[in-house]
């Protein structure tokens, strides 16, 4: 009987490595699922903000405005998304607010317009990690443009 009991215990402590990693996993799969809400709710706010801003300043990627005249270049405007994005839905999370930070920027010294406006991307791998990381970064020149 001692022998059956201890072939027990070893088969039991032979399982519990299974369900660690089940539990892990269904623990993940949460995050993922709690993470992913959350970015999405934050895009929608970003691009709530995005939609008021652009109520204030013209923004655009050619260098002149058609049916506009440019009174006065203020200059270059830079913006660096705040966070950094490991996945497609963290990617378009930084790109909203890459460009936000633009609009705001641009608005800060007085600017109406930006023109030119370009996205560039910074990646890079994390150590240690399979994940690719990125960055956005747009920029642009604010003008003065009249109404």
């Amino acid at each position: 009987m001692t022998i059956a009991a201890a072939t027990q215990s070893s088969s039991l402590f032979g399982a519990f490595p299974l369900f660690a990693l089940l539990l892990a996993g269904a623990m993940l799969l949460r995050w993922s699922r709690r993470s992913k809400a959350m970015i999405k709710q934050r895009l929608d706010q970003l691009e709530h903000e995005l939609f008021l801003i652009r109520n204030q300043i013209l923004m655009v990627t050619t260098d002149d405005l058609p049916g506009f005249m440019i009174v006065k270049t203020i200059g270059y405007v830079e913006a660096l998304s705040e966070s950094e994005a490991a996945s497609d839905w963290e990617y378009r999370l930084t790109e909203k607010e890459a460009l936000l930070k633009l609009a705001q920027k641009a608005r800060e010294i007085g600017a109406n317009a930006v023109v030119g406006i370009r996205k560039n991307n910074a990646q890079y791998d994390q150590a240690g990690s399979q994940w690719l990381v990125s960055r956005v970064t747009y920029c642009g020149t604010a003008v003065i443009r009249n109404n």
